[in-house]
């Protein structure tokens, strides 16, 4: 998996597709096995998509007192490029 949203998102459609497996049905062990795992993806699918909307939430702050074009704090793990910067533009609306 790499480490952005669509892939996360490509990621739990797989692990639902892998959850409607009728033979999954058939072998209990199987079936514990893949519920274990759903969940673990799940409970880490959470996590990564609070730090997403974290940096939201900071990426319009920083928008709304006009530092979005000063380096991001390390902390946030934002990385600041041209492209980037069009992704974050296009994330908030158009907003210059």
């Amino acid at each position: 998996m790499k480490n952005n949203l669509a892939d996360l998102n490509n990621h739990l459609f797989a692990m639902l597709e892998e959850l409607e497996d009728d033979d999954l049905e058939k072998d209990p062990q199987q079936l514990e096995k893949t519920l274990k795992k759903a969940s673990a993806i799940s409970s880490v699918s959470s996590q990564i998509l609070k730090v997403a909307n974290v940096q939201i939430q900071a990426i319009k702050t920083m928008e709304n007192c006009n530092l979005l074009n000063k380096d991001m704090p390390a902390l946030l793990a934002i990385k600041d490029s041209s492209t980037e910067s069009a992704s974050r533009q296009k994330l908030l609306g158009g907003v210059k």
